[in-house]
Order: structure tokens, then C-alpha cells, then sequence
């Protein structure tokens, strides 16, 4: 019986381990941008929106520590194809204390932001744990 008990207690505590280990915290996140055109703040808006309905992020404010910066350093370049308006993209990503962590860049068509805003979200995955 105490054999049993003991094993029993001893696969709660391990379930409890592992289980505690897929819920890590989500990581801080500030979206910010260096260009004020329409284009470049709608990219902005559906890359926040990504980081909003993601587990491994929250959105924050303030620059608090352990806080991804996410930056849309400059106007978004765009050029048109028909009908279409195609966008290229530079991000920034960095800690809350200026240290920039790495930079990116990325395209997609202007009616399918959400291409954009999954490629950034891709590269912020990546580069998190850089500030831990």
C-alpha cells in the first residue's frame, strides 16, 4: 500500500512537471513604427493583431524589462503590379534596453497583410529567447 502510494504521488509530481512546462509565460511584445503612411500602419495593426491572438506573446507598453521590441524602423517600400500593390518591409527586433537582437525583412501583396504580419511573428518565435 505505501509502495503504491508513493508511486502514485510520484507520477502526480511528474505529470505536474511536464504539464508546467508546455505554460511557460508569454513573452512581452511593443509594436512599433518609424512611418506614419497608411500602408506601413496597416501592416503594423496586422502584425499587433498576430502577437494578440498568439499564446507565446502579450501585448505590452512602457518598455518594461523582459520586453520584445518589434520595430517597423521606416516606411514600408511598395510597388505596384496591375491591381496589386506589393510591399517589402524591414523589422527591428530588440530589448527593452535599445539592444537590438536582430533584423529582418519580408514582402507580401498589400491585400494579404497577413502574410507579412505571420513571416514577422515567425522571426519574433526565433528570436525571444535572445532576451531571456
Amino acid at each position: 500500500m505505501k509502495n503504491t502510494l508513493l508511486t502514485l504521488l510520484g507520477l502526480f509530481l511528474m505529470a505536474n512537471v511536464v504539464m508546467s512546462a508546455g505554460t511557460a509565460n508569454p513573452t512581452p511584445v511593443e509594436v512599433w513604427t518609424g512611418g506614419d503612411d497608411g500602408l506601413t500602419q496597416r501592416l503594423r495593426d496586422e502584425i499587433e493583431h498576430k502577437f494578440k491572438s498568439s499564446s507565446d506573446f502579450v501585448l505590452s507598453s512602457g518598455k518594461k524589462a523582459g520586453t520584445l521590441i518589434v520595430t517597423i524602423p521606416t516606411h514600408v517600400a511598395w510597388t505596384t503590379e496591375g491591381a496589386r500593390t506589393h510591399l517589402r518591409y524591414s523589422v527591428e527586433f530588440s530589448s527593452s534596453d535599445g539592444k537590438v537582437l536582430k533584423k529582418s525583412s519580408g514582402s507580401c501583396w498589400d491585400d494579404n497583410l497577413t502574410e507579412c504580419a505571420a513571416q514577422t511573428y515567425r522571426e519574433a518565435q526565433k528570436t525571444a529567447h535572445k532576451l531571456h
